[in-house]
């Protein structure tokens, strides 16, 4: 499956972050990182678990889902246990995996819904990224909607789903998260202050004044949720 991969210089970006409380994994030269890497820190949940996929033609479709940390793909296992990754995503409305839901972007990814508003929904995405090598030489860290640069898309498990380290290189592993916020069409904006007055116009001078008197770092999820909150209030 052709996927459209849209490359984000992290070092660049505001809203990637590491955090400080997440694992970091070594994968030696020639190992396949999904094979290194233990299943509990691949995967968002603990199993397979009965989930929803909706498609905003109005399919529907059930079946036991989880998030794959590398490359943040969703994927789910069919009746011959084949593990695979859905098609259709451009048509995605909604997919919902136990109490939690996700929406998809085709330049973005999968994004777990963290919160919902009245104009906005706070969205994380968080994948398993290569950062450098472990005597720390310099990597051109990128991300991918589709993968991390090492890797393929999964078609199924019978296929080669990761790529080796390069035969020097051993690898560094460690998570990255962004947060997005996406509105009622389902479109995906990096958190900024433009983008929050995007959401709420006709409230663009009390935000203004907020953010002065409160500032907000865009990184943070409780900073976001913070801002939102008080934006939903000034419509009630």
């Amino acid at each position: 499956m052709t996927t459209r991969i849209l490359l984000i210089l992290l070092a660049a970006c505001p809203y990637f972050a590491f955090s400080q409380e997440k694992k970091v994994f070594k994968v030696k030269a020639g190992e396949y990182p999904d094979k290194v890497i233990p299943y509990a820190d691949r995967y968002r949940f603990a199993q397979f678990t009965p989930g929803k996929v909706e498609f905003i033609d109005g399919r529907t479709s059930q079946a036991r889902l989880n998030y794959n940390y590398i490359g943040g793909h969703i994927l789910f296992v069919d009746a011959r246990l084949d593990t695979l990754e859905i098609i259709d995503q451009a048509l995605l409305k909604n997919i919902s995996i136990g109490d939690k839901s996700f929406r998809f972007d085709k330049r973005l990814g999968y994004c777990e819904i963290i919160s919902k508003f009245d104009r906005a929904i706070l969205g994380r995405r968080e994948v398993l990224a290569r950062i450098g090598t472990e005597k720390g030489g310099p990597y051109g860290i990128s991300y991918t909607a589709s993968s991390v640069t090492t890797y393929r898309s999964y078609s199924s498990d019978q296929a080669a789903t990761t790529k080796k380290l390069n035969v020097n290189a051993e690898g560094v592993f460690t998570y990255r998260t962004a947060h997005y916020l996406i509105d009622m069409n389902n479109r995906f904006y990096m958190p900024t202050a433009g983008s929050i007055k995007k959401l709420y116009p006709a409230d663009k001078k009390q935000i203004d004044q907020y953010l002065r008197e409160n500032p907000v770092d865009f990184g943070k999820e409780e900073d976001l949720i913070r801002l939102l909150s008080y934006c939903d209030s000034l419509s009630k």
